[in-house]
């Protein structure tokens, strides 16, 4: 799905992925999880793209579901793997950067899904990314502290298109901006409520999130 020309969502069962194509190459912002990197490659080359002209990925957060399929699109196209500082050590260990809040049997899913899924994940990122930090993508895209969902989250805002790719510090899986506090996936309550008021006060154009569909003005309206 193309939001404005050459900059797409892969609407993907886990995850949200986006495209950005450029003519210098192209960048992913988040990887989703393994299972779905042949899904990935499929789309890029269905906009007539080669996926070896994959530049960067860049990842919001370490949770399987927006990192897991890093390592492999690396292995695929020889792409930058870009994090924070945070989760760049989570992935290293092939690991969330938080635990889960959840009950005995959430533990016990989630500590199986570790066990299978952590090889395919352990990696050394090849760039650590840090909160104010430009980088060369849609005429300059801001690393931003969203830190709360987990810890070292980041977003990135293209200020030139008015995007913002907000991982899972926001979610918009009503077609709405919501806070993204459930209490079993939330690090920090109150630090994901300033993460979205520091984003609120970049008056994007449109908010893209990790889950749910892309949220374009006048809907956007943070609520905080």
């Amino acid at each position: 799905m193309e939001i404005i020309p050459n900059v797409h969502r892969i609407p993907l069962i886990t995850a949200n992925v986006y495209l950005i194509i450029e003519e210098d190459g192209l960048t992913l912002i988040d990887s989703a999880m393994q299972s779905s990197v042949k899904k990935i490659l499929s789309y890029i080359r269905s906009c007539n793209q080669d996926p070896t002209q994959l530049k960067y990925i860049l990842l919001t957060h370490a949770d399987i579901d927006h990192g897991g399929g890093a390592k492999a699109l690396k292995v695929h196209t020889g792409a930058k793997v870009c994090a924070s500082k945070i989760a760049a050590g989570a992935l290293a260990e092939g690991k969330s950067s938080r635990e889960l809040r959840v009950g005995r049997i959430g533990k016990l899913v989630f500590s199986f899904m570790h066990r299978v899924f952590s090889s395919s994940m352990i990696m050394d990122v090849d760039e650590v990314l840090s909160p104010g930090q430009t980088l060369p993508i849609l005429g300059g895209i801001e690393v931003i502290d969203t830190q709360g969902h987990t810890p070292g989250h980041i977003s990135f805002y293209a200020k030139e298109t008015g995007l913002l790719f907000a991982g899972d510090s926001l979610i918009t899986r009503t077609g709405k901006i919501n806070l993204n506090i459930s209490p079993a996936i939330t690090w920090d309550r109150e630090k994901t409520i300033a993460s979205t008021r520091r984003q609120a006060e970049l008056k994007p154009k449109a908010v893209c999130s990790g889950h749910g569909p892309v949220v374009f003005e006048p809907e956007v309206e943070f609520p905080y």
